[in-house]
């Protein structure tokens, strides 16, 4: 029974860190809000050539596709005067590519949700519903997490760019991602800056949630009183 309970704890403390790691990516890639404040900073419509309200409309296209495939990628702006359709046929490709790794992103979440609800069932029966294993799990959990964010972090400091094309070759079996920032407007609108903001926020808000985890875990192990003999 111990045996099993150990299995059970290191499975929940992966599937949790992997899930707070997925869930606090998808709530910036998803979000039409803060694509729109980025590229604000970015003063990404003076550098296209649009105006910000054309510049919205197509933030609202390109989010909208990426998170369930609906958006329009044949949506116009007046680029420099002149009325045309925003994405070439190379960055439609890209697009559709992103909406079915973000499916395939979601599908492996979910997953890892059942896997969590059936290993907190395991837990909670084999444990006898005593909350001495659940604060293992919360131990196992960001021990996971700090490898996780560890090898991120180094990373990002490292060779960002480098760790950008890599993620690219190994997540996208063509080359439509290979953009031309003097004429493809997808990378005009998202240069390699929103990506290193991006990755910024989302490593220094999955450390936050975390650090969370880290307060409950002290003070479960300050309140859980140790029976004298553990079954």
């Amino acid at each position: 029974m111990k045996n099993i309970q150990k299995i059970l704890i290191l499975i929940l403390g992966i599937s949790l860190s992997l899930s707070l790691f997925l869930l606090i990516f998808e709530s910036y890639a998803f979000n039409e809000h803060y694509f729109a404040e980025n590229f604000l900073d970015l003063n990404v419509a003076e550098q296209i050539g649009v105006s910000e309200e054309d510049l919205l409309n197509v933030t609202h296209e390109l989010v909208t596709h990426i998170d369930t495939g609906e958006g329009n990628l044949y949506v116009s702006a007046e680029v420099h005067g002149r009325r045309v359709i925003f994405f070439n046929h190379k960055e439609r490709v890209h697009l559709n590519d992103i909406f079915i790794l973000a499916e395939s992103g979601r599908q492996f979440l979910f997953y890892i949700q059942v896997v969590t609800i059936v290993s907190i069932l395991g837990l909670f029966f084999t444990s006898g519903g005593r909350m001495k294993p659940f604060l293992s799990v919360l131990g196992t959990t960001l021990i996971t997490s700090l490898l996780f964010l560890g090898s991120l972090v180094v990373l990002y400091f490292v060779d960002f760019t480098k760790a950008f094309h890599q993620f690219h070759e190994l997540f996208f079996s063509n080359d439509y991602w290979l953009l031309d920032p003097s004429k493809d407007r997808l990378i005009q609108m998202m240069p390699l800056q929103f990506f290193i903001n991006f990755t910024s926020q989302w490593l220094r808000n999955t450390a936050l949630a975390h650090l969370a985890i880290l307060i409950l875990y002290v003070i479960g192990k300050k309140h859980i009183k140790k029976p004298s003999a553990e079954a």
